[in-house]
């Protein structure tokens, strides 16, 4: 018998990590997947990193990129520059700058796929988006979702990216999603990940959502240089660590409309906060990532 925990899309929210690690250890579980996007979007990534080569030191850990850890890498391996301050790639600066060599070193050190092969249990893969591309989504019924696993070498695929927690079976081979620790989708936001119980046999997955102390991770929000480089992004990202619901897309996407509109082009990062005021206001977001109540008429 053997117990896996699945950790993917961190997404630099140590308080939900913290929670997560302590759940699995709680169960008595030694072993670790994490399936990358470790940084970005939440304030403070050293925390996450901690905590990433702690489990690495005291357990026995199996570690692959994320799409996000390839953007920092890539960024610093073509000479920085094209990241600024404001809610396009305000973030991704921040998260930059709070990094260390041993952070870069650590991304550097890691394969995009891996295979788990042990004696007396079945094999399986896993890996960020998919075995050949850090940002490919592998979504349920999907033809490259189904080509994947037609391709795999062993019965299962690990994978993240698409923060949408689940199992989908083709042709007797699975793919098992963890969702996202960082900033999950659903369940009222509540963190989630897998555990997958090994029986010599098969792997029959498990799938946990669990309340963290949320308030923590928003304070830092508010006390970190986060709002000031992304002060938008930093606020839909607040609000889905709120409510589990995802609207950084919809924002991002409407305030480039906007941009495109005024300006008649729009170039990312170069758009304008007063874009994504527009889109935050029209979403019923505030600043502080809270809804913004809806005024009925008769309140009107």
């Amino acid at each position: 018998m053997m117990d896996v925990a699945v950790f993917s899309d961190i997404h630099g929210n140590h308080s939900a990590l913290q929670a997560s690690i302590d759940y699995a250890v709680g169960k008595g579980i030694t072993n670790f997947v994490l399936l990358g996007d470790y940084v970005t979007d939440c304030p403070n990534p050293q925390k996450t990193m901690e905590l990433i080569y702690v489990l690495k030191q005291y357990f026995n850990t199996y570690i692959i990129r994320g799409n996000r850890e390839e953007y920092l890498l890539n960024y610093k391996k073509t000479g920085e520059g094209r990241w600024k301050k404001g809610s396009a790639s305000g973030s991704l600066l921040y998260t930059y700058e709070n990094l260390t060599d041993k952070d870069f070193n650590f991304f550097e050190s890691l394969p995009n796929y891996g295979i788990f092969q042990k004696k007396g249990l079945p094999g399986f893969e896993y890996c960020h988006g998919s075995p050949t591309n850090t940002t490919e989504l592998l979504f349920n019924e999907k033809r490259n979702t189904k080509k994947v696993l037609t391709h795999l070498k062993t019965g299962m695929l690990l994978h993240g990216h698409n923060h949408i927690q689940g199992s989908y079976t083709y042709r007797g081979k699975k793919a098992v999603n963890p969702g996202s620790i960082g900033i999950p989708w659903g369940y009222g936001g509540k963190t989630q990940f897998g555990i997958i119980h090994g029986d010599g046999k098969v792997w029959e997955e498990e799938y946990v959502q669990l309340e963290y102390n949320r308030k923590e991770i928003i304070r830092e929000f508010k006390a970190s240089d986060l709002c000031a480089y992304a002060p938008a992004w930093a606020a839909v990202t607040m609000h889905t660590i709120r409510t589990g619901v995802d609207l950084n897309q919809t924002v991002l996407l409407r305030a480039m409309r906007l941009c495109e509109q005024e300006r008649g082009y729009v170039k990312w990062p170069d758009i304008p906060e007063k874009y994504w005021a527009i889109a935050l206001k029209e979403n019923n977001i505030d600043l502080h990532g809270k809804e913004i109540p809806i005024l009925k008429k008769e309140d009107a």
